[in-house]
């Protein structure tokens, strides 16, 4: 029962780190086997993943599944799909909307000769006044492999740009604490690790968030709506 104990610890601390995306272009994110989501946000950048091509076919498929709302009504979002590799040799750029007539972009390359790293850089509109952007999946498939994630270290400890109160950049510590730019002080803890949800005190004040990679903190039941956004770092 103890060495099933920890395999379930461990296989629910696997899948806290394997779903995430990165906002750098100098650290992209690795894809895993499947089908990865994201949510692409022009508020919050431009997101980063790779994968490797080796020798033989390999397919990459990039989804919209749902764009971003103002006011409940559904926007005109365009995404941005850039595939390049690491030596920025080549690049192919092809784009989905949230229109169903283009909702699929798929980038195809047969007789792979060599192993390449190849990085799929995913853009929301430039648009720094409304917030844009949408669901979307990811899948690349064929002859191809995937990096391991090298951190286990809980998604939540990095910093956040507060969209509530005055905290403005609010930073998330390894010992459970809180410290905001404005002096609040304030803890953090798991409520629900598998599915991303913590409970946040900051001044006596407290909340219930959900973390969505390269998105942010949001009201657990209503992921569009951010409480602390996730910054580039």
């Amino acid at each position: 029962m103890k060495k099933l104990s920890l395999l379930i610890t461990f296989f629910i601390m696997a899948v806290m780190t394997i779903a995430a995306q990165s906002l750098r272009s100098d650290d992209p994110y690795p894809l895993k086997e499947g089908i990865n989501e994201g949510i692409s946000d022009s508020l919050v950048g431009t997101h980063y993943w790779y994968f490797y091509a080796t020798p033989g076919n390999n397919r990459l498929t990039v989804k919209f599944k749902q764009a971003e709302t103002l006011y409940g009504a559904q926007l005109n979002t365009v995404l941005t799909i850039t595939l390049y590799d690491e030596k920025k040799t080549w690049q192919v750029t092809k784009v989905v909307t949230a229109n169903k007539n283009s909702p699929v972009a798929t980038f195809t390359a047969d007789k792979v000769k060599t192993r390449m790293k190849i990085i799929v850089k995913v853009s929301p509109p430039n648009q720094n006044l409304i917030r844009m952007g949408g669901e979307y999946e990811i899948e690349a498939a064929g002859d191809v492999d995937f990096d391991e994630l090298k951190t286990t270290k809980d998604p939540i400890i990095r910093t956040f740009e507060s969209k509530v109160n005055t905290y403005g950049a609010t930073k998330f510590l390894a010992d459970g604490t809180i410290e905001t730019v404005d002096g609040s002080r304030g803890t953090w803890k798991a409520f629900d690790s598998e599915n991303r949800i913590y409970t946040v005190v900051i001044d006596g004040q407290k909340f219930s968030v959900k973390y969505i990679p390269g998105y942010g903190l949001v009201k657990p039941a209503e992921k569009h709506s951010i409480v602390f956004q996730e910054l580039q770092r």
